[in-house]
């Protein structure tokens, strides 16, 4: 697996009102992560995939809850481009933001992010692995798998994709990634796979300041079916960032020295959950986090767990990436055989409680044989968090998204 830092340090006075005097680890200073500005506008553009991967989902999801990753996503799909060539690898760039960029910007972008995110806060566990999965006898091209090692840090295994014991291998491997969160991302492995490549992503993260537990107690929750649910709500006081925008209330709750956190947008009572996944862009994701001032706020947030699964073949597709799943897919860059990505699929985990918030994702790309295819007192802000809402992990330095998750009933999962 990529580094792995457990977290601790200097925390803002603003959030030390917030801490519990239970913490036992003390942050460091964050540990930022440098971008170019050709960097920073990749950033963007990834966020703007990861909005427009969200909204897609959701749209085309029934269940009430749904909880996705696009970094894992993005990752895998670009460890896969390296292996297209021509008007394949051009639709993958455009999908995930990075038409007016070089592969190998790509690749340095992503090699950045791999190498530091999970050192920018030492209170807090990030894991990031990627492996390349081939079946036995089946040539791969050594540049595909040397950048893949190179910028992605990936393992890669042959395996006897003939064999009972392949799919046990293969989710040991995204088990022992996620402790032990995501275990089955395959339940069977297709005649017509020739390789896999997975990006595991784990997150496990301490409030920078935790809920007392004491202050947890039954309370309403009105799901999005409009029934009204008792659900564990944990609630506090404290400062911390918060801005408003029509329609909606926007709370920022850091975890350890702060570079990471959980942005929660909350719709106002007279708007739907629906209306707010719709406004989420880049150009307004921007305008909001601008807008966070820190205030005093009464907290109230439901504990959850949840489970998330989806095969995203059909949800890139409306993204604009046809061409890889398909008869005219070029994978040259891969293999002299024929190829095209027969499997994109994705599992998540998230919990949330009084301590603070573990989240995984597995993302696998299955590459198949060519076939079908204020002065004063300050004012106590409510945030009362009764009702569906979005959450979403986000990196401070580079403003990186990692994990999003719609939240229509917190007894669902």
């Amino acid at each position: 697996m990529k580094r792995i830092f457990p977290c601790i340090g200097v925390v803002s006075i603003l959030l030390l009102s917030c801490q519990s005097e239970d913490l036992t680890l003390i942050p460091n200073e964050r540990k930022d992560i440098s971008l170019t500005r050709s960097e920073v506008e990749m950033t963007a553009l990834g966020n703007e995939f990861a909005f427009g991967f969200f909204k897609t989902v959701v749209d085309n999801e029934e269940k009430e809850n749904v909880f996705v990753s696009p970094l894992s996503a993005s990752i895998a799909l670009s460890m896969a481009a390296n292996g297209a060539a021509e008007s394949t690898l051009e639709e993958m760039k455009t999908t995930l933001g990075f038409e007016n960029y070089s592969l190998d910007e790509m690749n340095v972008y992503y090699e950045k992010l791999v190498d530091g995110l999970p050192a920018v806060d030492n209170t807090t566990t990030l894991g990031i692995a990627n492996s390349i999965w081939i079946k036995e006898g089946f040539n791969v091209k050594q540049p595909f798998v040397d950048v893949n090692k190179d910028r992605y840090d990936a393992e890669v295994k042959y395996l006897d994709f003939n064999s009972r014991q392949a799919v046990d291998v293969i989710n040991q491997w995204c088990s022992d990634q996620t402790n032990r969160r995501i275990t089955n991302i395959l339940d069977y492995i297709d005649p017509d796979a020739r390789l896999f490549l997975i990006n595991a992503l784990y997150f496990k993260g301490v409030w920078a300041g935790k809920f007392d537990r004491r202050n947890t107690v039954p309370d309403d929750f009105t799901a999005a079916s409009g029934q009204k649910k008792k659900v564990d709500m944990m609630r506090r006081e404290c400062g911390t960032p918060y801005a408003s925008d029509e329609g909606l209330r926007i709370l920022e709750l850091p975890y350890g020295n702060e570079a990471f956190s959980m942005i929660i947008l909350l719709p106002d009572e007279d708007q739907s959950i629906d209306n707010i996944v719709d406004r989420l862009t880049s150009e307004n994701w921007k305008r909001w986090l601008e807008r966070l001032n820190n205030h005093t706020v009464d907290v109230k947030l439901p504990k959850f767990k949840m489970e998330y699964s989806r095969e995203l073949i059909n949800d890139l597709k409306e993204l604009g990436m046809n061409i890889p799943f398909g008869i005219d897919a070029d994978f040259s860059k891969m293999s002299d055989a024929g190829l095209f990505i027969g499997l994109v699929k994705q599992d998540a985990f998230v919990e949330v409680n009084e301590e603070g918030t573990e989240a995984a994702a597995v993302t696998v790309v299955g590459m198949f044989a060519t076939s079908l295819p204020d002065g004063g007192k300050p004012q106590v802000i409510p945030f009362h968090v009764n009702r569906p809402f979005i959450c979403i992990i986000k990196e401070k330095s580079t403003g990186a998204i990692l994990f999003m998750g719609k939240v229509g009933n917190p007894l669902s999962n």
